[in-house]
């Protein structure tokens, strides 16, 4: 290892400082064991709990400063001795032969040598392209979040949300009560199939109080919700100025005459969450596709310990979950790691197993009841970007499917998608979606992208300060040649 990469050593290293980690850093150390819980952002609490950012934070509105205040709650039990929260600190990777951890914050390359790591890396938002879709004012629906919760800002003035799931009416919700306008929410579910389903959620009154509260307050406010409708366009030439919506059939196909227009500067989407399983992949544990949301996953046991000794993945990144999955996941994942390590935790291990059981039975039904048919991709033009870094169109998608592309990595290296800024996060769902309709596969037979280091764009600088011992660097040439290897001294 190069002397200019600092070698920390950790009893358990946490990746991810979201509800699941920071709830599993919080039990592995009053439990006795030494915690260090890394995050890229300035503060813990994840998306979820996001914390105002600013030096006098702002007094968030409504269910925005209550998930603020129960977050600052949790995240108080992070100034426990045993814990070193480590922040503005990017995991870019991990070796698969001793599994230590890459990190790079503060300007500095480190490295984290670990007895057990446990993988809270959370999820990223699911989108489906339309006509417009890169105007500035077009953002997710957690996206918008973020801003109101981190900031305090309002990201616009007129709304229109669309996609499908329970975000679209709390995204909502939390926008009316920041004081903005919904002109509508566009849900792809048809009402028939959303009420058939329902009934299998019937007695987790938590998710259907929560559910008929925000459709009341909605209900309360004019925001009509608009059943099997999709976006079709954005309008606008340098922003967002309007959008198209339309009805569309059981079969995806646009409903004739029914088209509708509204003036808006803000456009929020969300087809749901996807696991965040790049580290895990690379460190060797075993990956398994979750049809309840139509993702990969990474596999555990129900310890949460996944197919690599001493690696565990809890919350999002092993199957969508929802923040009170991810809570009784950290708690369990960081009582068994501490245990492993000797240590007795003061924790009813029977009663945190059964809480998990039934929470994750809960939100298997929850995720089938907002699947969505991958034909949907029909309604997406060929002039439109898919690959937005790297500027691929789906018609240039539909072609290379049809000359035999059958996996994600097939269109890697004929045009360059998955290689830009985004490494994959945005466009590679979107294409498997694509492969998946277009060449008539089983979903679960079309894989994501292939896992590489650095999971993220990061300086050179940082790369460069891992070595092997012999002062060499090594790393994947993406200008000579797609796949091709290069070693300099």
């Amino acid at each position: 290892m190069n002397a200019k990469t600092t070698l920390k050593q950790t009893e358990i290293a946490i990746v991810g400082a979201g509800p699941a980690g920071v709830s599993a850093a919080i039990t592995a150390a009053q439990a006795g064991a030494k915690v260090t819980l890394i995050d890229e952002n300035a503060n813990p609490g994840g998306q979820y709990f996001k914390q105002p950012t600013l030096d006098q934070p702002t007094q968030l509105p409504g269910n925005l400063g209550t998930n603020a205040d129960k977050g600052a709650e949790l995240i108080s039990g992070l100034e426990h001795p045993g814990i070193e929260l480590l922040t503005n600190t990017m995991v870019w990777g991990i070796s698969e032969e001793d599994h230590h951890l890459k990190l790079y914050g503060r300007g500095e390359s480190e490295s984290l040598k670990a007895d057990r790591i446990i993988f809270a890396s959370g999820a990223y938002e699911r989108l489906m392209p339309f006509q417009g879709w890169t105007l500035p004012g077009v953002m997710t629906a957690g996206g918008a979040q973020l801003m109101m919760k981190s900031q305090g800002i309002l990201p616009g003035q007129k709304f229109l949300v669309a996609g499908t799931g329970p975000l679209l009416q709390l995204a909502a919700v939390q926008l009316l009560e920041a004081g903005g306008e919904v002109e509508a929410i566009l849900e792809l579910q048809s009402k028939k199939e959303f009420l058939l389903n329902a009934t299998k959620l019937w007695g987790q009154w938590d998710k259907l109080g929560q559910g008929l509260a925000n459709q009341k307050k909605l209900k309360a406010s004019g925001v009509p919700i608009k059943y099997r409708h999709v976006i079709t366009r954005a309008l606008g030439d340098r922003e967002v100025e309007g959008a198209v919506s339309s009805k569309i059939d059981s079969r995806g196909r646009i409903c004739p005459r029914s088209e509708d227009v509204y003036e808006l500067d803000t456009i929020c989407i969300s087809y749901g969450f996807l696991p965040a399983t790049e580290l895990p992949t690379i460190a060797g544990c075993e990956q398994f596709y979750d049809p309840a949301f139509g993702t990969y996953a990474t596999k555990t046991n129900s310890d949460l310990e996944t197919t690599v000794e001493g690696l565990f993945a809890i919350g999002e990144c092993r199957g969508i979950g929802g923040v009170s999955v991810a809570l009784i996941e950290g708690q369990l994942a960081g009582l068994i790691a501490a245990q492993q390590l000797g240590y007795d935790a003061d924790q009813d291990e029977t009663a945190l197993r059964k809480q998990h059981s039934k929470a994750r039975k809960s939100i298997e039904n929850l995720g089938r009841l907002f699947s969505f048919d991958p034909g949907i991709c029909d309604l997406v033009p060929d002039d439109v970007p898919i690959c937005r870094c790297e500027g691929v169109t789906a018609g240039e998608v539909r072609e290379s499917i049809r000359r035999g592309a059958s996996q994600l990595n097939h269109l890697k290296p004929w045009h360059r998608t998955g290689m830009g800024r985004c490494q994959g996060r945005m466009c590679g769902p979107i294409l498997q979606k694509f492969i998946i309709h277009e060449a008539g596969l089983e979903p679960s037979t079309v894989e994501p992208f292939t896992a590489r280091m650095p999971i993220k764009p990061l300086p050179m600088k940082a790369v460069a300060d891992y070595t092997t011992e012999g002062g060499e660097t090594t790393w994947e040439d993406h200008v000579g040649g797609y796949g091709v290897a290069r070693t300099e001294l």
